[in-house]
């Protein structure tokens, strides 16, 4: 085959992978943070831990980085429950959308400017301190409003681990899908998830969480690259999630530790160019 045949056959790849994602529903621009202010028509702020007030957590959401550019940062910082050496603790500083129903798909550019996640020695579970993208899509049984029992779960995210051995400026890309066991959403089953490769702190990537629900998969994308799928046959996706809730986030999962040094999560993220599909733009 003639070289310019295989470099136009690459194009086509290479452009119809970042585009078929899109032939779901059209992703429009939902932000871009040039405003003063966040909007309180498009967003809401969302926090939640588990156990409550288990460490001590320090947050801070500013929309502004510089005089000339403008994203939204997030900045969270939390430390393990010291009660026990079991488990994990949850934190998460989230900035929700405000039609989280009518989302199917979000895609924004995502930096990770400082993180630091460090685990406990005696805790087989690392700490993972996370840039987050996250949402509830469907109930699998029957919907039951404000419990999250049995709802599904997505998220892709930028994330460090505490057992990682990679650089500390090398970061992981992950995707899952998760089923909820228990109101709060705290217990849960993996359906599936994997990684998107990696990327170093202070880089842009793009990423996309998608639900196909027409194909009962899942679609995870970073950047122009070739895209990841989760299924979830078998499960009905009848039913709306029992928790409304589609956010942007600095979540942190933390393992639990008796034992000095106490385990910490931050991440100083910043979030810009936010799509989501046509139909739930305000």
């Amino acid at each position: 085959m003639k070289p310019r045949v295989l470099q136009f056959l690459a194009f086509v790849l290479v452009l119809g992978t970042w585009g078929f994602a899109e032939a779901l529903e059209p992703l429009k621009l939902y932000d871009n943070f040039e405003q003063p202010l966040i909007n309180p028509a498009k967003w809401f702020g969302s926090q939640f831990e588990a156990p409550n007030r288990f460490g001590g957590s320090f947050r801070e959401l500013i929309r502004k980085t510089t005089q000339e550019e403008h994203h939204l940062r997030l900045l969270g910082r939390a430390y393990s429950d010291n009660g026990l050496t079991d488990g994990i603790s949850l934190s998460l500083f989230r900035l929700g959308f405000t039609r989280p129903d009518t989302i199917t798909a979000i895609r924004s550019r995502v930096q990770v400017r400082n993180v630091d996640s460090t685990g406990c020695a005696l805790n087989p579970l690392p700490t993972l301190a996370t840039a987050q993208i996250f949402g509830f899509f469907f109930n699998t049984t029957a919907t039951v409003p404000g419990d999250g029992t049995n709802d599904v779960i997505a998220n892709v995210q930028v994330q460090r681990r505490s057992d990682s051995i990679d650089p500390p400026d090398i970061l992981e890309i992950s995707y899952s899908v998760n089923l909820c066991l228990d109101r709060d959403c705290v217990g849960i089953t993996t359906l599936g998830g994997g990684i998107l490769g990696t990327v170093k702190t202070g880089e842009w990537v793009r990423l996309l969480l998608q639900w196909d629900r027409n194909q009962d998969r899942f679609i995870f994308q970073r950047d122009r690259e070739q895209p990841a799928f989760v299924s979830y046959t078998g499960f009905s996706d009848a039913a709306p999630p029992g928790i409304q809730l589609k956010t942007l986030g600095a979540d942190h999962f933390i393992a639990n530790c008796a034992t000095n040094p106490t385990p910490v999560g931050m991440v100083d993220a910043i979030f810009d160019n936010v799509f989501v599909n046509q139909s739930a733009l305000p």
